[in-house]
C-alpha cells in the first residue's frame, strides 16, 4: 500500500514536470490549476493501472502447485470505469501441494485453499471435497482427523467453483 502511494506521488510530479516544461517549450508559464488537475489525473491514472495489475502480478509470483480456481471482481460508483470493466481484488488459490487422500475413504481428497486480497491478510482454510458428490466442506481447526473416520459436523456445500473439483478430484 506504501508503494502505491510512492509511485502515485512520482506519477503526479513527473506528469506536472512534463506539463509544465511543454509550457515552457512555448514560451509561457504554466497555470498552476492546470498543474494541479494535470496531477490529479495522473495519481488517479495509476492508481487504477496499479489497481487492475494486482491480480496478474500476483498470479505471475505464485508458486506452481498454487492454481487460482476463482477471481473475485467488484465495481462501485467512485471507480466509474469499474462498471466496464470490473476489478480483481481477490483471488480463491487451490495448494495441490497439501493435496491429502485417505485410503479409507477413496472420493474424498482434503486441501488448502487460500483466499488472496489485495487489502488485506490471506485467509487459508482446509476444505474435505466430496469428489464423487461435488461437494465441499471447510474443516474446522479443531477437527478430530482420524484415519477412519470423517470429522462430524460438517456443513456440505454445492458453490464452490468447478475448478476445485477438477483440480482437486484429479488423480495423483
Amino acid at each position: 500500500m506504501l508503494l502505491d502511494v510512492v509511485i502515485a506521488a512520482c506519477a503526479a510530479f513527473a506528469a506536472a514536470g512534463v506539463f509544465m516544461a511543454a509550457f515552457r517549450l512555448t514560451g509561457r508559464k504554466a497555470p498552476r490549476t492546470l498543474v494541479m488537475a494535470v496531477a490529479a489525473v495522473a495519481i488517479v491514472g495509476v492508481t487504477a493501472y496499479l489497481r487492475y495489475q494486482w491480480a496478474a502480478n500476483t498470479e505471475k509470483l505464485l508458486p506452481p502447485q498454487m492454481v487460482v480456481i476463482e477471481r473475485l471482481t467488484f465495481s462501485n460508483l467512485i471507480e466509474p470505469w469499474s462498471a466496464i470493466h470490473p476489478v480483481t481484488d481477490r483471488l480463491v488459490v487451490l495448494d495441490r501441494g497439501s493435496i491429502l487422500r485417505n485410503p479409507a475413504h477413496p472420493d474424498m481428497v482434503m486441501v488448502d485453499v487460500l483466499l488472496l486480497d489485495r487489502m488485506a491478510d490471506t485467509i487459508v482454510g482446509r476444505h474435505l471435497v466430496d469428489c464423487a458428490g461435488r461437494r465441499n466442506a471447510m474443516v474446522p481447526a479443531d477437527a478430530d482427523l482420524s484415519a477412519d473416520q470423517l470429522p462430524a459436523g460438517l456443513q456440505w456445500g454445492s458453490d464452490a467453483p468447478a475448478a476445485l473439483y477438477d483440480l482437486a478430484c484429479k488423480p495423483a
